[in-house]
């Protein structure tokens, strides 16, 4: 992949969306492309943007208003993460990927939890490309979640009110340590963040590409990467 040697995006975030369409095109129940795009589209990806240069790697796989879906619909969703982190951890780990999670984990099932923080620590000391899942999250829920956390701490008497900066901030973020995404890409053609990374997306460039998540793969990636090498990238500074 020499021709995308140079201006490489650190970190790629996706909004994956289009399953439930892209499975109806298919005349397939709408939670086949739910399963889909877990077990092979996820992976894939991976793989792609790792080959490619890519530092960070976030999926936006399940937001706080998904909860709103159909029981059965949550449940399944649900019962791919579990499947997720009980059959595919294991092997991005031999991959040297480090996994981490965004979003109120709180919220979800304590078995959930307890896969997620097993994830993160077999995969704490790896080197290779950071992988980001974002579960049970929302731009403003993790606003509100950062408010209350340095409320917290002034109140506590551990920072003052005066010394509130953007550094301070994102230090209290989901995701403190991981720089800013340079790429935004939802996919299936809705042109909304739907307030995915509300503060973090300050700079970022946006991508709505038409296709269905499912239908994400290495090709797209290249060809999202190559128009994201050809934008002028000006920051107001």
């Amino acid at each position: 992949m020499s021709d995308l040697s140079s201006l490489i995006p650190q970190h790629i975030a996706i909004i994956c969306d289009g399953n439930r369409r892209w499975a109806r095109t298919k005349g397939w129940p709408v939670f086949k492309g739910h399963e889909f795009a877990v077990k092979n589209t996820i992976e894939n990806l991976i793989d792609a943007a790792s080959d490619m240069g890519v530092r960070y790697l976030t999926f936006w796989i399940f937001s706080t208003e998904n909860w709103d879906r159909s029981k059965d619909e949550v449940e399944g969703l649900m019962n791919l993460f579990r499947y997720m982190f009980d059959q595919k951890i294991q092997q991005l780990h031999e991959k040297n990927y480090v996994i981490k999670l965004i979003g109120n984990r709180s919220g979800l099932a304590p078995d959930i939890q307890e896969r997620i923080e097993k994830g993160e620590h077999l995969t704490a000391n790896n080197t290779g490309m950071t992988v980001i899942f974002a579960m049970n999250y929302g731009g403003h829920d993790e606003l509100r979640r950062t408010m209350i956390s340095i409320a917290e701490d002034v109140k506590a008497g551990r920072i003052k009110p005066e010394e509130i900066n953007d550094n301070l901030i994102e230090s209290h973020l989901d995701t403190a340590g991981v720089p800013n995404p340079d790429m935004i890409v939802r996919t299936s053609g809705e042109l909304r963040l739907s307030g995915f990374m509300s503060w973090q997306s300050q700079y970022a460039e946006f991508f709505f590409p038409k296709f269905a998540f499912p239908e994400f793969n290495s090709e797209k990636l290249a060809e999202l990467i190559k128009e994201y090498q050809g934008r002028q990238r000006r920051f107001g500074r």
